[in-house]
């Protein structure tokens, strides 16, 4: 059901749609479904919600459509609102009015970038994944997708279906990463500065409000200070038992899992990876978690993934994924680690900000946010 904001425009054929929207698909869906066939997309970004809520539910797409009767120039009026959350139960979803100037000029200078990227060559001449590289793309992961068979020669595609291969092809790359399943003990590894504290707080926050269960924490030290007053404080606000001895942890169960907090390891001490790794070996921690901070450069990311790989890491958690302009330099890491994915932290918010779908929330910020509208226009259109 659409909720109309504004029933006043100057063009009475003309009108404009916001719609949120859990993936592309389902966008294209409700175009068609509500919008019919002569419906424009305008411009498409990623956006989420606030506090408890972003912690509880997805990211999702917000998608400006125009439907016009004639060919003129799109002009400007308040979007009226289109929500996935409408389609099961029929409700009017209301939401804050949107204005679309600023995606309207981000398009414009894209445009502008891609004809300094294909200089005075046709659409059908310019190499999409120069487009790539130029907005931005990881240099590491175009030579990667150079070499898969799968990908074939892009530059036969238009821009909108190049992208479209390579969105399939990372997909198909990341699903076949087998996936490894999570003990009733799992430990927290990684660099100091990775934010492996944060990191906790939020796996406990999700344990404690979603998954209703009764998680305990472990405070190791291994000789090294490893301060607790900002986890104490918080367990206790979450009610969940915090324990500096192993020896006086309870049993564990899906149901009570432990969650084990140690400090930050060093990139180049090897003895103290030893003794981390005979202190979770003693205690029969199998699942490890590798908190990997995405702003880093990926010179420190690759020597934090031998770290993870002397300490026999099984999972990885990606933090400070809010600080990315463009994820795409995470992706032959996330492919070439060995390891499987876990989590996204995109936050500070020790209760919110955290996401389990890595997939979605990679190919959201992968992708030039213009050019993936680009690209949604022309699939919408076919």
């Amino acid at each position: 059901m659409i909720a109309e904001e504004n029933k006043v425009t100057e063009d009475p054929t003309r009108k404009r749609y916001r719609l949120v929207v859990r993936s592309a698909e389902e966008a294209v869906r409700m175009i068609r479904d509500k919008l019919g066939d002569h419906a424009k997309v305008l411009s498409v970004r990623q956006i989420g919600g606030e506090g408890l809520k972003r912690f509880i539910s997805s990211p999702k797409l917000e998608v400006i459509a125009e439907v016009s009767k004639d060919s003129s120039d799109p002009i400007e009026t308040t979007p009226e609102v289109i929500s996935s959350d409408s389609l099961p139960s029929e409700k009017v979803v209301k939401s804050d009015s949107v204005s679309v100037n600023s995606d309207l000029s981000k398009e414009a200078k894209l445009e502008h970038k891609l004809e300094d990227a294909g200089g005075n060559k046709s659409n059908d001449e310019v190499d999409p994944l120069s487009i790539l590289s130029k907005a931005g793309f990881d240099e590491v992961l175009i030579s990667q997708i150079k070499s898969w068979p799968e990908i074939g020669n892009l530059q036969d595609l238009s821009l909108a279906d190049a992208l479209r291969k390579v969105t399939l092809c990372l997909t198909d790359r990341y699903k076949a990463i087998l996936p490894v399943s999570i003990d009733s003990k799992v430990a927290l590894v990684g660099s100091p500065g990775a934010g492996k504290t944060t990191m906790l707080c939020k796996l406990l926050a999700h344990e404690v409000f979603i998954k209703k269960r009764v998680p305990m924490v472990l405070k190791l030290e291994n000789g090294v200070p490893n301060p607790d007053d900002s986890l104490r404080i918080f367990c206790e606000v979450i009610g969940v038992t915090l324990y500096r001895e192993a020896a006086k942890v309870p049993p564990t169960s899906l149901n009570s899992p432990l969650f084990i907090d140690i400090p930050g390891v060093s990139l180049s001490d090897v003895t103290e990876w030893s003794l981390i790794n005979s202190s979770l070996d003693a205690i029969g921690v199998h699942s490890r978690i590798l908190v990997l901070n995405g702003a880093y450069d990926k010179k420190v990311m690759s020597k934090c993934i031998q770290i993870g790989s002397n300490l026999s890491a099984t999972h990885l958690a990606i933090s400070h994924f809010d600080e990315l302009s463009n994820a795409s330099k995470l992706w032959p890491i996330i492919f070439d680690s060995g390891l499987s994915p876990y989590c996204i932290s995109t936050g500070q918010n020790v209760t919110g900000d955290f996401s389990a779908n890595v997939l979605n929330q990679m190919i959201a910020k992968s992708f030039p946010e213009n050019l993936y509208s680009q690209s949604f226009s022309s699939y919408q259109n076919s």
